[in-house]
């Protein structure tokens, strides 16, 4: 029974979940806290029973990290436990946390081990997007006794279907060997296509939510 995870990331607008929804088999929206698209994403969680929260950590890119309420690893342990304080009130369902990009941050062990451990107070299970091959969460994992969850492969680095149908079937090649495999990508319009025709072949695998893993 191989499991295959298929995580969308960057979701902050309602035709986003309608294209998802379109898609006719289980994938996982990670929705953005509020942002400078979207103030109000937590209203498309309402009635939502698989989703994720997409939660901004500071990268090695100046660019990303202008994010709204991008958080960095230089800031207090204070502001870190009231930041998911606050995503615990405007999710009050979610249970699934990823990182959007966050290559800095998840290298720093103190700021994680703080990030972490308010992350797990807060009732969230923690999914490491692996922005970083540098990521402390193994380590910290295994330090706070929980499963370690991550991305096993990223689908669309490159707009291009045919790459994306690729990178589909790697993660595919994972999960026969590893017995199970989480993929991520984002709602691009080749994202979604590439998945629509890769339909078939993704029904032949046991499709499940990341809170099904």
């Amino acid at each position: 029974d191989i499991k295959v995870v298929i995580i969308i990331d960057d979701i902050s607008h309602k035709w986003q979940l309608q294209e998802l929804r379109q898609l006719g088999f289980k994938v996982t929206p990670s929705i953005f806290p509020p942002n400078k698209m979207n103030m109000h994403t937590p209203l498309m969680a309402h009635g939502l029973k698989h989703f994720m929260v997409h939660l901004p950590l500071e990268s090695h890119s100046k660019q990303m990290n202008s994010m709204y309420k991008t958080l960095f690893r230089s800031v207090s342990k204070k502001e870190i436990k009231d930041r998911v304080a606050e995503i615990r009130r405007l999710f009050p369902t979610a249970k699934f946390i990823n990182n959007h990009t966050g290559s800095r941050f998840t290298q720093d062990y103190n700021a994680s081990k703080v990030l972490y451990s308010a992350l797990i107070k807060s009732g969230f299970n923690f999914v490491d997007s692996r922005t970083t091959q540098k990521t402390v969460f193994p380590r910290l994992a295994k330090e706070f006794h929980k499963r370690y969850l991550k991305s096993d492969q990223f689908i669309d680095n490159k707009l291009d279907i045919n790459m994306i149908k690729k990178e589909i079937q790697k993660g595919l090649n994972i999960a026969k060997k590893e017995g199970k495999v989480v993929m991520i990508g984002h709602p691009h319009p080749q994202t979604f296509k590439a998945l629509r025709s890769m339909r078939a072949k993704l029904q032949k695998f046991n499709l499940i939510y990341i809170d099904e893993l």
